[in-house]
């Protein structure tokens, strides 16, 4: 039994060492993509978030001024800045549209969208107001 040798050597071969990196390679990649996908969701969700806070912020902002104040009167847009309808604040633009609506009250219409970064979504809220 002493010449006996196999044929076969232990360990691996240079073909299954490089499939092995290839798919280790490709679930990286997976992983590293899902956690690049999960920051970008979450930054949309924060700005979200702000736009809809500053949105309900000015509604409630708009709620105190007298009808009598140029804010609150009839007109505004919600595409342009017309005076006495919007406000800038930071990258951020308010902008409201007021009309007459049912039994006395003003139907008010805030956007609030981003000058700079079309990424960000724009908040969109609409509320009667005595």
């Amino acid at each position: 039994m002493r010449g006996r040798t196999t044929s076969r050597a232990a360990g691996f071969s240079l073909v299954e060492v490089l499939v092995a990196m290839v798919v280790t390679v490709i679930c990286v990649l997976g992983v590293a993509l899902l956690i690049l996908y999960g920051t970008r969701l979450g930054t949309a969700a924060r700005q979200a978030a702000i736009t809809t806070s500053l949105a309900r912020a000015e509604i409630e902002r708009l709620r105190v001024v007298p009808r009598t104040e140029p804010e609150r009167q009839t007109g505004g847009s919600l595409a342009a800045d017309v005076a006495g309808h919007f406000r800038h604040q930071g990258r951020l633009t308010s902008r409201w549209m007021v009309r007459p609506g049912p039994a006395g009250t003003q139907e008010v219409v805030v956007v609030v969208a981003s000058l700079d970064d079309a990424h960000v979504p724009a908040a969109q809220l609409r509320v009667l107001l005595r």
